[in-house]
């Protein structure tokens, strides 16, 4: 019986057992249960027949099956991968295709991919597989697009922090020596002045005091002046 469910399809084959092998009665109940979508009680008939016959590939295959419908992809996983080391080919290309979803379902899409693949060795003629390879393929190239982006996105954030790191160095730079340029001037003005000349500061409070009282000029130049010692004779 082959089931398609949303991408990436999945089948769904449940073999049957010839009647003379152990776990025939459990397996056939774990199958109506899994048709009926019981998907949890087909499981645990199917664990029921691998207590009867626990190398059987057949029924570590369906126990796969319900495992996936139940959405336990990596017991899935696991199931499948002993379905396929038991070496049977009439089964071994249908446990590749489903390992193949349970693998794409957990995000491992290299992984699917290299499944579908071996299922198309075993079925060139696998129309599912081939899709579902495609669908694979597809997903990893916009992945490799996605990761290219980003890393140009970093690398990009990265020139305009650098750059934006050597503005600010600049603008701290050209402060800086803008300071030293202005402390260098001012320590050469102190340097220059003359003892007894009058500082800019004190030119411009006796121009103000010259515009409010011009009496104010004399009185501040006597005050300013030193006091002659009188010599005495002898």
């Amino acid at each position: 019986m082959r089931i398609r469910l949303c991408l990436p399809f999945l089948v769904m084959l449940v073999p049957t057992f010839a009647n003379a092998q152990p776990g025939r009665t459990e397996v056939r109940e774990g199958n109506r249960l899994y048709e009926e979508g019981r998907f949890q009680e087909a499981h645990e008939r199917y664990l029921e027949a691998l207590r009867e016959n626990p190398n059987s590939p057949v029924i570590r295959f369906n126990e796969g099956n319900a495992l996936y419908q139940t959405e336990e992809f990596q017991r899935a996983l696991d199931a499948y991968r002993q379905a396929v080391e038991t070496g049977d080919e009439s089964l071994k290309s249908q446990a590749w295709y489903n390992l193949g979803n349970a693998l794409y379902r957990q995000q491992q899409i290299q992984e699917a991919a290299e499944a579908y693949k071996e299922a198309l060795r075993l079925d060139p003629g696998d129309g599912d597989a081939k899709h579902n390879l495609e669908l694979a393929l597809q997903q990893l190239q916009q992945q490799q697009q996605q990761q290219q982006q980003q890393g140009q996105d970093e690398q990009q954030d990265q020139d305009d922090q650098q750059q934006q790191d050597q503005q600010q160095d600049q603008q701290q730079d050209e402060q800086q020596q803008q300071q030293e340029d202005q402390e260098g001037q001012d320590e050469q003005q102190q340097q220059e002045q003359r003892p007894g000349e009058m500082t800019r500061e004190e030119a411009e409070r006796l121009l103000q005091a010259l515009d409010e009282d011009p009496n104010e000029i004399n009185r501040q130049r006597a005050r300013g002046r030193p006091r002659a010692r009188v010599r005495r004779d002898w």
